[in-house]
């Protein structure tokens, strides 16, 4: 079974930076169970990074190591023309809006960027399940919410990354 974990921008906040314990023992949890966290181009954008760039990381992004060790990957650009991609994504959106009481247009695209890329590599095969690592509830609820809606019951899954989440975790969270 392949699982792909993708991560927002709040986890890597959530770490503190390079220097501190937690980002340290994720990067190590990671590495030692041989996985990745995948992250959309918006939340790459969020970042500092630039995914227009000839290669990454580029720009200013304040955690280059995990993506010069390869822990951190950026995914490939979303098909917006995927009616799953963008149909989950406009779903997730009003969801979130609704969740918050805030009106759709202000919702963060990078939000709505973490489900259609959950959604589009359980769509197109590439994973059999994904694991999303989130601070934002509200996107995780989407997320787990509208995929099983859309055929992919029981294969996704949201883990809210708390401070504590990132105190205790070990490579076992990964495997």
């Amino acid at each position: 079974m392949t699982t792909v974990f993708i991560a927002d921008t709040g986890v890597f906040v959530r770490c503190g930076g390079p220097d501190k314990d937690k980002f340290q023992r994720l990067r190590r949890s990671l590495r030692q169970a041989g996985v990745s966290l995948r992250v959309p181009q918006r939340v790459y954008k969020e970042l500092g990074g630039d995914p227009a760039a000839d290669a990454y990381p580029s720009g200013n992004i304040p955690y280059p190591d995990g993506f010069e060790e390869g822990w951190i990957v950026v995914a490939d650009e979303l098909d917006y023309t995927n009616p799953l991609v963008s149909t989950v994504m406009d779903e997730a959106r009003r969801f979130i809006a609704n969740e918050t009481d805030r009106e759709e247009d202000i919702t963060e695209k990078a939000d709505t960027a973490l489900v259609g890329l959950a959604a589009q590599v359980l769509d197109t095969g590439e994973a059999d399940q994904v694991v999303l690592l989130t601070t934002d509830k509200p996107a995780g609820r989407a997320a787990e919410t509208f995929l099983p809606q859309h055929g992919f019951d029981g294969r996704i899954e949201f883990r809210y990354v708390s401070v504590e989440y990132l105190e205790m975790v070990t490579a076992d969270e990964f495997r």
